[in-house]
């Protein structure tokens, strides 16, 4: 079991058609990757009680969360999680969410699709390199795109109910 810093969490939403990421103010948290063949993961996310409300929405329409984390430093990349709400505690000052989920994107993902979208444009051998790492450096842009492909793919199975 290791444990490291939630740095900056996110709820994605996917409806109305649009894609959005919901920013969601951590007064602390921490992750868990519990190291199991499940590959499973807990976050803990103090939140104000205001914020609380999305997850306590959720949590009583027993819906998943597609959520985006950044963990250890505010400059990592973020990856994505499909989780459930484990637990909401009442703290003196704000709640404490408990979520359990697995990664199911993170850098490696999106630099696939970068290289995917290289390869679709037929960009010359010779600049390959070149345009890759020119890419690498706007990775947010491709992020919005794997988030995307995550959330439909997720949307249709019928195991998950997602906002």
């Amino acid at each position: 079991m290791k444990t490291f810093k939630l740095h900056a969490l996110q709820v994605i939403d996917g409806q109305q058609g649009k894609m959005k990421q919901n920013p969601i103010p951590l007064t602390d948290g921490l992750i868990i990757n519990m190291e199991n063949e499940e590959h499973t993961w807990f976050l803990d996310a103090v939140v104000s009680k205001e914020d609380a409300a999305t997850f306590e929405r959720e949590q009583e329409a027993e819906r998943n969360l597609l959520v985006s984390v950044v963990i250890t430093s505010k400059d990592n990349h973020p990856a994505v999680m499909i989780t459930s709400i484990e637990s909401i505690t009442d703290l003196e000052h704000g709640k404490s969410i408990v979520l359990k989920g697995n990664i199911v994107s993170g850098r490696d993902d999106v630099l696939e699709d970068v290289f995917e979208d290289i390869l679709e444009e037929g960009i010359e051998l010779e600049e390959v390199l070149s345009e890759f790492k020119r890419r690498v450096e706007k990775l947010e842009a491709y992020s919005d795109k794997t988030i995307e492909e995550v959330y439909e793919t997720f949307k249709k199975d019928k195991k998950y109910q997602l906002l």
